[in-house]
């Protein structure tokens, strides 16, 4: 959604890393997960793309820790729960990342809180479309 704004291919690649690692940290990718890893490879211009084996072995820190500008860390935070939700599952690996991502991009409580409660809400309002889409009569019942 906002990834267009990343303009440095190590950022693009620390973006995707890190995207994977998140989507593979239950042990399952799910489709919803798959869906978002392949439109943020076309968003960023990167259809080929792949992760390596060794980039599983390096730190959350190690990934995103060389990304200073906060708009780039704030669109990773935002894209990356979007990610974290796709499922529907919160699990505790993927509760860990965003703690780390949290902790590494020194947000407070607050404003973390206001990452989720906005990617609760892009989530409804994604039911809701659906809903829309498959019967405008019922949509905002």
């Amino acid at each position: 959604m906002f990834l267009h704004f990343i303009e440095k291919r190590e950022h693009k690649e620390a973006f995707l890393k890190l995207a994977y690692r998140v989507a593979d940290s239950d042990g399952f990718v799910n489709r919803n997960e798959w869906d978002y890893l392949r439109s943020w490879k076309l968003e960023l211009d990167m259809e080929d793309w792949e992760p390596g084996a060794e980039d599983g072995a390096c730190s959350l820190a190690e990934l995103v820790g060389d990304i200073k500008e906060e708009q780039i860390r704030n669109l990773i935070c935002a894209e990356i729960l979007l990610l974290i939700y796709a499922d529907g599952n919160y699990s505790e690996d993927e509760r860990e990342i965003a703690c780390e991502l949290q902790r590494l991009f020194g947000y407070s409580e607050a404003t973390f809180g206001l990452f989720v409660d906005w990617v609760k809400r892009m989530d409804e309002l994604r039911v809701e479309g659906i809903k829309l889409i498959l019967d405008p009569a019922q949509a905002r019942r």
